[in-house]
């Protein structure tokens, strides 16, 4: 779930009162500040759009190395990360994407995609020629399946 909240405090006050964190639906909730990508990404499924009954995306959250060279790595990959994917945003296969901040908001220590994956396997093999593997960027990655729904967006009680 990627939230815009203005601080940590609207944060908290958003998950105090989502219902799948307070039900336990959620086993954990682990956050990280976040910049989606400016790429040219298609719109997402509105409210109207059939809703899939199986897996059809991939969430891939990838936290780059802790290294003193980590960094590095990344910027001198990044441009051709972002010409990668460019065309992918504009056609659909990328949903969304971005770089996880370190706490102060300022450096880039990891990645959030979503993709057009149905299957691990699928996802890995979409990601083995991202300059980011391939760079050695990427140091642990977790994939997370998933499906679009097109769910009318509301807000949870007493939110403005």
């Amino acid at each position: 779930m990627l939230l815009e909240v203005p601080d940590e405090a609207g944060l908290r006050d958003y998950l105090a009162a989502e219902p799948f964190n307070k039900l336990g639906v959620w086993e954990r909730v682990t956050t990280f500040p976040f910049r989606i990508a400016p790429l040219p990404y298609q719109a997402l499924p509105q409210p109207g759009t059939p809703i899939a009954t199986r897996r059809t995306h991939t969430v891939i959250i990838a936290h780059d190395g802790k290294d003193p060279g980590a960094p590095e790595r990344r910027l001198a990959v990044r441009e051709a990360h972002l010409a990668r994917v460019r065309p992918m945003a504009a056609d659909g296969t990328l949903a969304v994407g971005g770089a996880i901040l370190d706490a102060t908001g300022q450096r880039m220590v990891g990645s959030v995609a979503v993709i057009a994956r149905d299957t691990d396997d699928a996802a890995r093999a979409w990601m083995a020629e991202d300059p980011y593997v391939t760079g050695k960027v990427w140091q642990d990655i977790a994939l997370h399946g998933t499906r679009f729904a097109p769910l009318p967006w509301r807000p949870l009680p007493g939110a403005a």
